[in-house]
């Protein structure tokens, strides 16, 4: 019993240039264009939507303006219209055109773990068979792995990026959440340089564009050269979204170019929320809604 080459029902890692093609090792393709602002002149009349964010220590005005062009630069790729941030007082104050949900706001300052990681070993958990595992599994952690219950604990316990770690994916189409062990994370939210929510051309529902930075990108080309000479499940590649893997595929070849593509089941909505949390640089870690929200016409 192996496990799918992709998470069914999450999002699937598209490395770059398509897996399957020869065009990974042509000339690197362009960085996503940065998300456009919107045009003054183009604001939506009628009711608005502020809310303040505060933070637990004193920001210097520098920090202040960066943070709110940070913010307003979020509140675009989540795709709210016409974004407006005002400074004042140590704070920072969005307005938005129309009525928007609170939740889709305090998104604006999460900041998701993300985590690239080779596989080590993989296996179906809860009622599998007992040789559904594939993969080496050293023997400091033989007992751990086999006793990690996906069905119960879907988000393994956070692990040092350093160390390799126990992680579970979300669910097959035939019930079965794959559990892993994965090595130490070779790329992190840190190796992002830009990310954007685009529609694929192709049909295949909305994706999450990423542009790594420089060492980034060649940390990536070399993770994928490396395990993609490795037999399964070690030439796959788990992406982890908060301890979570949405995808695990497989590589056939070193990535170069410097970008990925996170795609598969997102919603408009849900692409957009992933490309504004991941964007760079990263908002003061205590910035948060004050939980004061309002509508009001201008």
């Amino acid at each position: 019993m192996k496990p799918p080459r992709r998470t069914a029902g999450s999002a699937a890692l598209l490395l770059a240039c398509a897996l399957g093609t020869a065009a990974c090792d042509s000339d690197p393709a362009p960085a996503p264009p940065p998300a456009s602002p919107t045009a003054p002149s183009s604001a939506p009349a009628g009711p608005r939507t502020t809310t303040t964010f505060t933070s637990d220590r004193p920001l210097s005005a520098d920090a202040l303006d960066r943070a709110a062009e940070q913010l307003r630069h979020r509140a675009e790729l989540l795709g709210l219209a016409d974004p407006k941030v005002t400074t004042a007082d140590g704070t920072l104050t969005l307005s938005v055109a129309g009525p928007v949900d609170g939740d889709r706001i305090a998104a604006l300052t999460h900041r998701p773990v993300l985590e690239l990681r080779p596989v080590l070993a993989a296996g179906a958990s809860g009622a599998a068979p007992a040789d559904s595992t594939t993969g080496d599994v050293p023997a400091p952690w033989k007992d751990r792995f086999a006793a990690l219950d996906c069905t119960a604990n879907p988000t393994a316990t956070p692990t040092a990026p350093t160390a390799e770690a126990l992680a579970c994916s979300s669910a097959e189409p035939s019930g079965v959440r794959w559990k892993f062990l994965l090595g130490p994370a070779a790329l992190q939210g840190s190796d992002i340089a830009g990310s954007t929510a685009e529609l694929d051309p192709n049909g295949a529902g909305w994706q999450v564009h990423l542009q790594f930075t420089p060492a980034g990108g060649a940390a990536f080309a070399d993770l994928t050269g490396r395990i993609s000479t490795l037999q399964e499940p070690a030439n796959q590649l788990a992406v982890l979204v908060d301890g979570g893997v949405l995808s695990h595929p497989y590589v056939s070849q070193a990535i170069t170019g410097g970008q990925a593509v996170i795609s598969g089941s997102f919603s408009k909505e849900q692409a957009q929320e992933l490309a504004a949390q991941l964007a760079t640089p990263a908002l003061p870690a205590d910035l948060r809604p004050n939980g004061t929200t309002a509508t009001a016409a201008p």
